[in-house]
């Protein structure tokens, strides 16, 4: 039976950072695991949480449209089952502090509150719109947030925090599920939540098995400690007159300052949290908007505009999230006896270059670049002339017919995804994917795990040239004998060539794929056992 993983992404950083987790999703990283993703923000039209549910709707419908019939696998691109659930606080109606505390009324009934929330939130935070999140003020959004999710839990309609609290209360009455929540301690909505976040889901999955469950005693929780790592245009005089409040990025460095504090010395938070994972960069220079900075003419709060690209560090802690879910339970348990938080960080080269094991550790480094590596290979036959998948599904290869029932959808969920992964093809143009802007976010160059020559391409042609054979990975370091030969007098031939011919020798001399149902699944699984060959880390 597959492993159940429970992760919550709270905030605009959260939804990057599962969109990240979904990645090492496809490399095959989270084998043999069902993933219970809760995407959970205030802003439901964030243009990260769009973003955030493009990336899923391509991965989950490469596995096949039929969700049931979705299952975990082992040793393959796209091996976890991911579960995907959504939760944002209704603020249509109600969208201010006072207009959901019904602030006019208590003050007539119950005047000693009105005087306790007006002597710890200003008139501008009781005011400001909640539609685009928090906005830095966390001692009002771990209030509100909590009190969101009891709502919903007890609410009588069905929503989908519902179903993901279902599931946990299913795996902590049969075991100890791991929780790992992703987010930052610097801006709004994930720096009010993830302090109260154990407690709250606990009361809720209380409230919802009338009391059978105790998820804060069975469930082992883990989080990142993402501290501020970009920057934003200020907001002019007439912007904050007229939002009342707006998160600043001067005030981000802090804002972790004292979260940090907060962790190291509260002790409801380290009885209830197992592991911490400490996460930040050195400076505040990258801008996540900076390709649109020439058409943003205000500050940006929220909303659809709202679409940060991505960085470096949510893939590390996505990679958090791993090591969490790979940390022996025996360690767990003890922390969660003794009341114990274990801090973990991890220092990089002085050099600036990010190396695999900054990511997995040395341990796992070298599967971590196989899969990553291969992945990017799967992308590249499948963005250009050659897409292999699509050839294959339509007839298009003689030798290969055993794939031409493969759903149609599958294919083009599949050239979605690499879309969104890599480089999308506009006209000749190339279109960043999440791949070009984590390394554009490591200083680029030879600074981010692969090499520079895979990032050169600024068209489809010239990406199409490029010899991928042997320029995915560095020089140095791993990776770097991982090549293989093109066909052709002197390696001027194909690269899809030697492929296909390694595909059809893998297809006839192994079993594994043939165990596999889905027909899509079937075709990944063997271009997963080709490029391992292909790449020698066989």
């Amino acid at each position: 039976m597959a492993r159940q993983f429970f992760v919550l992404g709270i905030g605009g950083t959260g939804m990057r950072c599962i969109e990240s987790l979904i990645h090492l999703c496809a490399m095959g990283m989270f084998d043999d695991t069902d993933i219970h993703l809760l995407a959970l923000d205030t802003d439901k039209n964030n243009g990260n949480f769009s973003r955030l549910k493009e990336v899923k709707d391509a991965y989950c419908n490469t596995k096949g449209q039929d969700k049931a019939n979705r299952v975990a696998l082992k040793n393959s691109f796209f091996s976890a089952n991911i579960n995907y659930y959504e939760f944002s606080p209704n603020y249509e109606q109600k969208s201010t502090f006072k207009a959901v505390f019904n602030y006019g009324d208590t003050q007539y009934n119950h005047r000693e509150e009105t005087d306790l929330a007006d002597l710890v939130l200003s008139e501008n935070v009781e005011d400001f719109n909640l539609r685009h999140g928090y906005r830095a003020q966390t001692h009002l959004g771990s209030m509100m947030m909590y009190h969101s999710i009891l709502e919903a839990a007890k609410s009588p309609a069905n929503n989908e925090l519902k179903l993901f609290l279902s599931e946990l209360i299913r795996a902590s009455q049969n075991g100890q599920p791991r929780v790992f929540i992703l987010g930052s301690v610097f801006g709004g909505t994930g720096a009010s939540s993830i302090p109260i976040i154990p407690q709250a889901i606990s009361k809720a999955a209380e409230i919802m098995s009338n009391g059978a469950a105790n998820v804060l005693r069975s469930a082992y929780f883990g989080s990142t400690l993402l501290t501020a790592y970009f920057s934003f245009r200020a907001p002019s005089g007439g912007e904050l007159n007229n939002q009342k409040i707006i998160a600043t990025s001067d005030k981000f460095a802090l804002n972790s300052q004292v979260a940090m504090m907060f962790y190291d010395d509260d002790a409801t938070v380290k009885s209830t949290y197992q592991k911490f994972y400490m996460l930040g960069t050195d400076n505040l220079s990258w801008n996540p908007m900076q390709r649109k900075e020439d058409t943003i003419t205000q500050t940006i709060t929220g909303g659809e505009q709202q679409k940060n690209d991505s960085h470096y560090i949510e893939l590390l802690a996505a990679c958090a999230a791993l090591d969490f879910y790979n940390t022996d339970e025996n360690q767990l348990q003890q922390n969660k006896d003794l009341h114990k938080t274990d801090y973990e960080y991890r220092a990089v080269s002085e050099s600036g270059k990010l190396d695999f094991e900054d990511f997995v550790g040395k341990e796992r480094a070298k599967e971590f670049a196989q899969k990553f590596g291969m992945l990017i290979a799967f992308s590249l036959f499948c963005n250009g002339k050659d897409d292999f998948v699509e050839s294959v599904r339509s007839g298009g290869q003689k030798e290969i017919q055993e794939f031409v029932e493969m759903d149609i959808t599958q294919a083009k969920s599949l050239r979605e995804y690499f879309n969104l992964f890599f480089v999308k093809q506009v006209g000749d143009n190339l279109q960043e994917g999440w791949l070009r802007q984590i390394h554009r976010s490591a200083g680029g160059q030879d600074a981010f795990l692969f090499n520079a020559n895979l990032f050169s391409p600024m068209t489809f042609k010239e990406l199409m040239k490029m010899d991928w054979n042997k320029c995915i990975y560095r020089n140095e370091g791993i990776g770097k004998d991982n090549t293989y030969s093109k066909s052709g007098v002197l390696g001027f031939g194909s690269l899809f060539d030697p492929f296909k011919k390694q595909f059809i020798q893998t297809r006839d001399t192994t079993k594994e794929w043939q165990n596999l149902t889905n027909k899509g699944e079937q075709l990944y699984k063997l271009i997963f056992d080709t490029l391992a060959k292909l790449y020698k880390f066989n």
